[in-house]
């Protein structure tokens, strides 16, 4: 496995970043991590390539990998073709997977096959609300898009959300997972303790690695069981459990004891 960090945990109100992307690469690189994932705040549509090649030599300078990166959605035959920058700036910087957006699935499809053809793959979240909002709606719609450069990025915490056996889910879907999303959570009684509600439950932020949340020594069982060798990439926001900064270290810290790498 490889260890990622979103831009997310240096993302304002997904507006701005604390951080440009070399500094960020930076702390992720000190923080232990292998790759960063850019978010829509780092890097778009209207980002030049010039940029784009500042932040492959200022990454490669700090010797740390692009894990994914959004490229937009796919909807017709303009936004199929604005696939190409965005494949020209994943080979710039190194990154395997793009992020693309879609609403039909014969334009994902298109999307699969021109993106293969660059020898790249499509991720997307495993989320509330979407696609793969259960791994039975998952499986659905994996087989119809059925591309073998088209997979899941599965979050435990959104089936938590959906109070759906995410540990179960990992087999159900182990043909499709590229990455691990982390970010954790845990289920509470009552309006009074809760950070927010979801469909008549209640959850609350909670610090990774300590009792009560997510059970991610079990999430990493069931990965080495279907023998998981993808990224495992932390997407925490900005939390006022912990300094955001410091956030990112920690979290690789305990990954790393949970996986036995150190």
């Amino acid at each position: 496995m490889k260890f990622s960090l979103s831009g997310r945990i240096i993302e304002v109100d997904y507006k701005y970043c604390q951080m440009d992307v070399a500094e960020f690469g930076e702390l992720a690189k000190q923080s232990g991590y292998d790759a960063v994932e850019l978010r829509r705040t780092q890097i778009d549509a209207d980002t030049s390539m010039e940029e784009v090649s500042r932040m492959a030599d200022a990454l490669n300078k700090i010797g740390i990998g692009v894990s994914r990166f959004p490229a937009g959605s796919v909807k017709d035959a303009e936004s199929l073709k604005q696939l190409s920058k965005f494949a020209d700036m994943a080979e710039v910087l190194g990154c395997p997977y793009l992020v693309v957006g879609f609403e039909e699935i014969p334009w994902i499809q298109k999307a699969a096959d021109f993106l293969k053809e660059r020898g790249l793959a499509i991720v997307i979240q495993v989320h509330t609300g979407g696609p793969f909002e259960t791994p039975k709606l998952a499986v659905k719609t994996l087989k119809e898009i059925d591309r073998k450069n088209f997979g899941l990025m599965y979050d435990p915490t959104n089936y938590l959300e959906k109070d759906i056996d995410y540990i179960a889910g990992i087999e159900q879907l182990k043909d499709s997972l590229f990455i691990l999303s982390v970010q954790d959570a845990a289920r509470v009684e009552s309006e009074s303790e809760a950070d927010w509600e979801f469909e008549g439950r209640y959850y609350k932020k909670h610090l990774f690695g300590t009792p009560g949340g997510i059970d991610f020594p079990s999430v990493f069982d069931a990965l080495e069981k279907i023998n998981f060798d993808g990224y495992v990439t932390v997407i925490e926001p900005i939390s006022d459990l912990m300094n955001n900064l410091d956030l990112a270290g920690y979290m690789c810290r305990q990954l790393k004891k949970m996986t036995s790498k150190e």
